[in-house]
This record gives structure tokens, sequence and C-alpha cells, in this order.
């Protein structure tokens, strides 16, 4: 694919990763369009962003949107925001895997997923097994390229306040001095690092299944 012509989908683009990874995108050269999808408007004037606000509940009325070089999944809740874990698994893995489905009928061939680490869709814990779930069943798409990444404790400020995570963020400075080696994977990573870390797997993408923690970001 030449310069100047690869177009991208953003799932999750008023979030901690999926806003830094917005402006990181509008900024390379290399895209001509960023579309996200959106609940209300993100306040970011640029001519390549494309902004198509919906109720996800609808997603599949915008099939003909989901055209692109590449697909970013960075959608998630919180259990504050949404208690019902019913609701909570509609949004992380619903939202997700449906617009993955909508991508690949289109011709889109490369995903990325921020997951989280220790997803395993055989744990007894709710956000652990629904990350391991999302993980197995977007591998099962069949994409030729797909980039999972696993990160630790997220370090940013968002725009809801969130004082419990502010709280480990600042104990997370501590205990990151303790991963080492195969602790390494748990350490923090900040919203920069991992929105980067996502750009640059994309422009060296290769066919397969890619699981990535902190030490490939």
């Amino acid at each position: 694919m030449s310069n100047h012509s690869k177009k991208s989908i953003i799932i999750g683009a008023s979030g901690l990763i999926g806003n830094q990874l917005v402006h990181l995108l509008l900024a390379d050269t290399s895209f001509s369009k960023v579309t996200v999808f959106v609940r209300k408007t993100l306040p970011i004037s640029n001519e390549k962003l494309h902004q198509i606000v919906l109720d996800f509940k609808q997603l599949e009325q915008y099939t003909t949107d989901f055209v692109g070089s590449v697909l970013f999944l960075c959608i998630g809740t919180t259990r504050k925001k949404t208690p019902n874990l019913a609701d909570y698994r509609a949004i992380d893995y619903g939202i997700s895997l449906r617009a993955a489905n909508l991508a690949k009928s289109n011709g889109i061939e490369e995903v990325h997923l921020i997951s989280a680490i220790g997803a395993n869709s055989k744990s007894n814990i709710f956000y652990t097994k629904l990350k391991g779930e999302i993980e197995e069943d977007l591998i099962k798409i069949g994409f030729d390229s797909t980039y999972i990444y696993q990160p630790s404790m997220l370090i940013g400020t968002r725009e809801e306040s969130r004082p419990a995570e502010l709280f480990f963020q600042k104990l997370s400075t501590v205990f990151d001095l303790l991963m080492v080696g195969n602790l390494k994977k748990y350490h923090s990573v900040s919203k920069e690092k991992l929105a980067k870390a996502m750009l640059s797997h994309h422009l060296k993408a290769k066919k397969g299944v890619h699981l990535l923690t902190f030490s490939d970001f």
C-alpha cells in the first residue's frame, strides 16, 4: 500500500488509549483517513478525522463504514460505570467482536486489540475470563494479522474521576521496581507507550497471531 493512503478504524476512541491513538494516527502522514465510532463527538478538528456518532446497539447499520486498512479495538468499561455483568459483557465482548466481524466481512485483514494481562477464558474471575474469551473469539475470526496487547496497570489521566485507579497508579511507581525477569509483564505502562506500540506494530505488521506484553510494547 502506498504512502498517504492508509485508512484506519478505531473503536473506543474516547478512552485512555484510543484517544491517544487517534492523535498519533492523525499526525502520521501514512494515514489519509481515521474513522472513529463514538457515542459523542470528540473535541478534535482534523480533516483526516471521520467521526461516526452512534448507539452501538445499532452498529450493524454502519456496515458500509467499516472500510480501511486496519481495525483498532480499544473499547472497554468498568464495574463502576457498568455494574451489571451482562451489560459489561455486551460492551467489552459484544462491541469488540461485532466490530471485528464487520471489518473482516469488508476485507480488513489486520486487527489490534487491547486486552489485559492474565486474560484466560478458563479463569474464575469475571474480568480475566471475559478478556480471554474476547481474545479467543477474535482469533477465530481469522484476520491475516492479529495483534493482542496485554497491559497491566495503565498510566494516564482519564476524563472521568477514578480515585482508586489514581491511587494504584501512584503505587505502581514503587512496585514497578520489582517487576523484573518473569514479572516484567506486570510492569505498568503509560498510555503514550501503549498507543505508540500499536502504531509501531501496525507499520511493521506481520501475518499471524501476536500476543504482546510489556517487553513488546
